[in-house]
């Protein structure tokens, strides 16, 4: 069993076969801080949650600047020592990846937060339903937009229209992944309205809840089980390795929409900008807001958006 085999004084990384001086010490060594975001989700399934908070206080939290990591992508690939259960969030990652295509040379993410949800038998409130319609609106706006200037740059005003037959197919809105609760199936369906024919994709691994506790952490969430936090991390991180990473390049570009939650989207686009992780829960993103990731080819990722929310009135902005 995982948990047992955890030495005594050691802690053994969720996804890397390393091991550090006992929690005691100020500073661990042998590993670059970028990977004690590993070590401290390790810790998850061995220790209490107050000792997870103080771990991921000294270690993640104390996070230097660092250098970009050219090497994100096969870190990511590195599965040595990571237990079944976990790998099992990784194997369906892999299953999801295949509504992707790979053969472009920029892929634009767009995380959407659902709608404002209802407290009745409807997925969303009356607000939450407008919040949708117009984020809809807005994405099939900015892919008209974007398409033919920038995810497509042979479609550009100055190509024939020969050529933009030939190079407009493979770009655009692929797929619309979302996570299973009704409140994102429904600003799903109504985003799908407006793209037109995007396939849906549903995707377990999109669940809310706690990936990381976070820094500085309110006490609710110093008291979460562990065995809660590991599901949490293990979802967290497969929603990560659906979506991230990089494409084979080519000429032309692609663009899928996620459609998730809060917490989720937020540490995720930590893990994206190689930023400490247990710092997602200060970004804020209010109901039916956009963030929007780059990832091009040579493996650069880019934030151009976070929690987007002009296109919504300022009376029906939501954020709990």
């Amino acid at each position: 069993m995982w948990r047992a085999s955890l030495p005594r004084g050691r802690l053994r990384t969720l996804f890397q076969t390393k091991v550090v001086r006992h929690a005691s010490s100020s500073q661990p060594t042998g590993l670059s801080s970028r990977r004690m975001a590993g070590i401290a989700v390790g810790c998850l399934a061995a220790v209490s949650a107050g000792a997870i908070y103080d771990l991921t206080s000294r270690w993640v939290g104390r996070q230097d600047d660092e250098e970009w990591l050219e090497d994100w992508e096969e870190e990511l690939a590195d599965e040595a020592g990571v237990p079944p259960e976990i790998a099992a969030s990784f194997v369906v990652a892999r299953e999801l990846r295949q509504a992707s295509d790979p053969l472009v040379g920029t892929r634009h993410l767009i995380f959407v937060r659902h709608g404002q949800p209802s407290d009745g038998v409807e997925q969303l409130s009356e607000i939450g339903l407008q919040q949708a319609e117009l984020t809809a609106v807005r994405l099939a706006t900015q892919i008209k937009d974007v398409k033919y200037k920038e995810l497509l740059p042979c479609c550009s005003a100055h190509a024939t229209p020969s050529s933009k037959s030939s190079c407009c197919v493979r770009g655009g809105w692929q797929v619309i992944f979302h996570s299973s609760a009704e409140e994102a199936k429904a600003t799903a369906k109504i985003i799908k309205k407006s793209l037109g024919k995007v396939a849906l994709k549903e995707s377990p691994l999109l669940a809310e809840g706690v990936p990381l506790v976070p820094s500085p952490a309110p006490e609710v969430l110093r008291e979460l089980p562990a065995e809660a936090l590991v599901g949490d991390m293990s979802r967290a991180e497969g929603a990560l390795r659906t979506h991230l990473w990089r494409p084979a390049g080519g000429p032309e570009s692609s663009a899928e929409v996620i459609v998730a939650h809060g917490n989720v989207i937020r540490y995720v686009i930590c893990r994206a900008l190689q930023l400490n992780p247990s710092a997602w829960s200060r970004f804020a993103a209010g109901h039916a807001t956009i963030s929007w990731l780059e990832i091009q080819s040579d493996g650069l990722v880019k934030l151009r958006e976070f929690g987007g929310s002009g296109h919504l009135p300022l009376d029906i902005r939501t954020y709990t």
